[in-house]
């Protein structure tokens, strides 16, 4: 199978929590200790058998004979090591209430007593396991298929060591596309198995069918100390949501929102920031820049690399960046911590530590007393060939790369 995607494909991380290839193919190539059956209940994955209270710790023991796709062994100490890796990055403040695991043989022993807490949070698909001396650019996992990087194209290759069980497909390759239409100029003439976002180019391909496998991640509005008064709490989502979403009806943001009637950008004029390396999310600033636009405060999409961006939003020295924030966990929660843990990490620890009550409530909702704002979401859909079955799964949004297949013919 092969397709292309306007996303960076130069590393692949599953603990980086703005890396859409790790929301794309993260699932494809490492698991977690536990993770969702198709019921939403939480079940040993490389894990033994579920987590144990024993006294006063969380026992979680890890499955004999695990390999990754080039033969490195995963045991505790592996998993220990990524835990401690995942919290360093991306799930910082949603592991704030999991104390780091003592090994003792193939156990992992947690002093707390909580293990419907730990069980959850080891299900988090940034929380999956690596072997030592992982390097994004060249990346191991337990998953159905095995990855290899170069010059920006994907290639995912059966694993036959698979912790779960091989792929059924024996190779996938994913090429970075230019711009937006390279995709689905290749699917509309036949090139391609998969269209990004469409049918076709000009027209759909002949007997091509949709695919939808839901939101991955959420595209966010962030606003830093040059915005001056406009750095305050709720006013990036209103700034989004002042956004008409007919405007970016090509980007597939998700459902259509409630239109704020607000004036667009008030804040000082300065640079929207976007990654460089990203065409998608190029294109998408430099049309939410025009649109929110207003004379005495003009806003400019300003392509920077990736390293730049993380720097200047950590430091806040900036007026308006946009980038992904995937959800940390399935649910409301999962999203609400990932928004807070993107946009102000020293409250994602007290969040965590003290949850507050949450129904099926909307990511643009939570962002309202944020410093971050939802913009929209980012979604794996578009085209297939007729022959491809993707698989999805209500619990886990994404394609179950590893039970892709095509069908046979008559």
């Amino acid at each position: 199978m092969a397709f292309r995607v306007p996303w960076p494909l130069d590393r692949l991380d599953p603990h980086d929590g703005s890396s859409v290839a790790g929301a794309l193919f993260a699932d494809a190539c490492f698991d977690t200790l536990f993770a969702r059956d198709e019921a939403g209940a939480f079940v040993p994955s490389l894990a033994e058998h579920d987590a144990e209270l024993v006294g006063v710790e969380v026992r979680v023991t890890v499955r004999d004979g695990l390999k990754t796709g080039r033969g490195r062994p995963i045991g505790a100490r592996e998993c220990a090591a990524s835990i401690a890796r995942a919290r360093s990055l991306g799930l910082g403040g949603y592991l704030a209430d999991i104390p780091a695991p003592r090994v003792e043989g193939k156990v992992l022993r947690f002093a707390t007593k909580d293990a419907a807490r730990v069980t959850k949070a080891l299900a988090s698909p940034l929380a999956a396991i690596v072997p030592f001396g992982f390097a994004a650019e060249a990346p191991d996992g337990t998953g159905p298929f095995r990855a290899s990087l170069r010059e920006g194209v994907l290639t995912l290759t059966r694993n036959n060591l698979s912790a779960r069980a091989p792929s059924f497909l024996d190779e996938i390759v994913i090429t970075k596309a230019q711009d937006m239409k390279a995709s689905l100029r290749a699917f509309e003439s036949g090139a391609d198995d998969l269209g990004w976002l469409g049918m076709g180019l000009y027209e759909p391909r002949a007997g091509a069918r949709p695919f939808d496998a839901g939101a991955l991640a959420y595209v966010a509005l962030f606003v830093g100390r040059d915005a001056g008064t406009w750095d305050s709490p709720g006013l990036a989502q209103r700034v989004c949501d002042s956004l008409p979403p007919a405007r970016l009806q090509e980007f597939s943001l998700g459902p259509a929102w409630t239109l704020d009637p607000g004036e667009g950008w008030q804040g000082p004029a300065g640079a929207l920031l976007v990654r460089d390396d990203a065409p998608w999310l190029v294109e998408l600033a430099k049309t939410v820049a025009g649109v929110l636009s207003r004379p005495g405060h003009e806003l400019t999409a300003k392509p920077v690399s990736a390293e730049e961006l993380s720097q200047k939003r950590s430091s806040r020295l900036y007026t308006l960046a946009l980038d992904v924030v995937r959800p940390l966990q399935h649910g409301a929660f999962g999203a609400l911590v990932g928004l807070v843990q993107a946009s102000e990490p020293a409250r994602a620890r007290e969040l965590t530590l003290h949850p507050p009550r949450l129904g099926d409530v909307p990511a643009r909702t939570l962002a309202r007393t944020l410093r971050v704002g939802v913009l929209g979401e980012v979604r794996a859909q578009g085209g297939r060939a007729p022959d491809l079955v993707l698989p999805t799964s209500p619990q886990a949004p994404g394609v179950d790369w590893g039970a892709a297949r095509r069908l046979k013919k008559p």
